[in-house]
């Protein structure tokens, strides 16, 4: 499955193997982008992190927007957007980098996220030049703050089902909308509202800005959440609320387009989203499990402390490995677009949408890393860990929702499986071109580890593994046809199963990228426990899936094939672990850069 071809698109990297030094991991990032990164962490220790608390009281409302002006004055705001209007206009990986460091905020992380992310965005991509002048520049610089309308009490997951209503006035000079928006994130602080709503009976939603100061908008108190308590979230209620006919947003139907694309960025921006938290978990659980004595010892030095900081750093570094090189597949693939003509914000929404499963695959994993840090981070705490005092308590309750928003990981799995089956079937993409190709041919042969080339073995173990999910892939497509859409398990097993794969190649790229350039063998360990925990996920998903559609004498067959692809050595995991938690124990930290120097 090797190719020469390092251009490629989304879901390519199910056929192609690309070499580890055309892969952009967190170690590539210049200076300029360090020096960003170092004045960004800088204001949120001085300006964000000791106001935790107050926010989170939500007896200081002033506090948020507050602080969305004060990263606006600093440029937070507009890294995405063109210096015409405030922003930076820097690159797409330098604000999955940002985001990235955010997320150790908590609820002002929500807050700045929807601010600069689905309230901001649908202008950039969609507003005309006059709309962009009026409110862009505003956003950018925080005098102005957004928020998204788009969910409905009726309408989560099926959005364009909303009910909100927008229809002509006599004279043809405003829309009339009316309607109800719920779970709307700085909905009691923003200026500028972007709203959902159909027109008259359209089948598909447009998008409109709507500002704050029109007649006729009123709320619900904020919600009581289980977390991110300080970040706004309210019902929001547009009874005939007038605005000039200028201000729908695109294209009359266009919102469900925008409301997609817009969502695509969302997720890859939580999957990084949620790194800076796991690291502030990671180092918060290493200082407290050097301190604490137990038997007169601190609890860092037992095996079980010590698998759960070296579960949790694993999987972070997973996590920064996938974002980022779906970040920079991206930003590869906009550069393209450019020189081929197309205007940047063409080349940033097609690119973005070429990599929806990527970004999907991002959301998820990101997501559910987070709750399982800082679930071992608060065991790690033991008692203290349920108490308010210590640092765990909040994150736990923080983490949760990131499973639900920017789509439910379960939408975002079928999602991922639904997509390349459809980019396969317009011939954009080999996928089940391939998958029959090695259905005919019925051939898996067993990996032999090579002690002395550790990576090549992990590659060859790798293409077994794409070879199992495309047999898998091609023969549920066959069996199920149109209707695989409605066999929502098969295709969440294969959905974990095209994780799995990614993070497991991601992973080992990025070792393998770093240990070339100095040969520190911790890097092996971490490939190696990344092997170990995504080849039992890959295991126990393919079997689930076999097992819900084939017969028994086909069940078995397959299962024969995939315990063959997956015969791999055996490491000592115990080991592993140990060395790897010792190797951050001694460091106090589990840095942002700088791990592996």
């Amino acid at each position: 499955m090797s190719d020469k071809t390092y251009s490629v698109i989304g879901g390519e990297f199910l056929l192609f193997d690309i070499p580890s030094d055309k892969i952009f991991t967190m170690e590539d990032f210049d200076s300029d982008q360090r020096m960003m990164a170092e004045s960004c962490i800088d204001f949120l220790e001085r300006e964000i992190i000791p106001l935790t608390d107050k926010i989170d009281s939500k007896n200081h409302p002033e506090i948020m927007p507050e602080l969305i002006m004060k990263s606006g004055e600093l440029g937070l705001l507009g890294l995405s957007i063109s210096e015409e209007y405030g922003g930076m206009n820097m690159s797409f990986n330098t604000s999955m980098l940002i985001a990235d460091i955010v997320g150790i905020t908590g609820s002002f992380s929500t807050a700045y996220g929807a601010h600069t992310g689905i309230a901001t965005l649908p202008l950039k991509y969609y507003g005309n030049d006059k709309q962009k002048e009026t409110f862009l520049k505003g956003l950018v610089s925080g005098e102005l703050k957004g928020a998204y309308c788009l969910t409905e009490p009726d309408s989560g997951s099926d959005a364009n089902s909303g009910k909100s209503k927008a229809k002509l006035n006599s004279d043809k000079t405003n829309y009339i909308i009316s309607g109800q928006k719920m779970w709307i994130s700085n909905g009691g602080f923003a200026d500028l509202f972007i709203v959902f709503a159909k027109i008259d009976d359209d089948k598909n939603l447009t998008a409109f800005l709507v500002e704050k100061s029109r007649d006729g908008i009123t709320m619900n108190p904020e919600e009581e959440k289980l977390g991110i308590k300080g970040s706004s979230t309210r019902q929001i209620f547009f009874n005939d609320v007038e605005i000039p006919v200028e201000n729908m947003l695109g294209e009359r139907e266009g919102g469900f387009k925008i409301a997609l694309n817009v969502l695509n960025i969302g997720r890859i921006k939580l999957g990084a989203g949620v790194l800076g938290g796991c690291r502030g978990i990671i180092d918060n659980a290493i200082s407290y499990s050097q301190e604490r004595i137990q038997f007169n010892v601190p609890i860092s030095s037992f095996g079980a402390i010590k698998q759960k900081l070296a579960k949790m750093i694993v999987q972070t570094f997973s996590c920064e490995s996938i974002c980022y090189r779906a970040g920079d597949d991206i930003e590869k693939k906009i550069i393209e677009f450019q020189n081929k003509g197309k205007s940047l914000n063409e080349s940033e929404l097609e690119a973005i949408e070429l990599f929806s499963v990527e970004c999907a695959i991002s959301k998820v994993y990101g997501s559910e890393i987070l709750d399982f840090v800082v679930d071992e981070g608060l065991q790690i705490y033991g008692g203290m860990g349920f108490s308010e005092e210590a640092p765990m308590a909040r994150p736990y309750r923080d983490a949760r929702i990131s499973r639900i928003y920017e789509g439910t990981n379960e939408i975002n799995r079928m999602l991922i499986v639904g997509t390349l089956l459809k980019r396969s079937l317009k011939k954009e993409i080999n996928l089940l071109g391939k998958a029959m190709e090695i259905i005919n041919s019925n051939k898996i042969e067993s990996i032999s580890y090579d002690k002395d080339n550790h990576f090549e073995s992990s590659y060859n173990l790798i293409n077994n593994l794409k070879k199992c999910l495309l047999n898998l892939l091609g023969k549920s497509a066959m069996h199920f046809g149109e209707n695989i859409k409605n066999e929502q398990e098969v295709m969440m097993n294969i959905a974990d199963m095209i994780i799995s794969i990614y993070v497991m190649e991601s992973t080992i790229k990025r070792c393998e990228k770093v240990y070339n350039k100095n040969q520190n063998e911790i890097l092996i360990d971490i490939s190696k426990s990344s092997i170990y925990y995504n080849l039992s996920v890959f295991k126990y998903h393919s079997e689930e899936c076999i097992i819900s559609f084939m017969n028994e004498s086909d069940s078995s067959n397959n299962l024969e094939y995939i315990e063959t692809a997956i015969k791999f050595k055996k490491f000592n995991i115990k080991n592993i672990n140990r060395r790897i938690a010792d190797y951050f124990l001694n460091k106090k930290s589990y840095k942002i850069f700088n791990n592996f120097s």
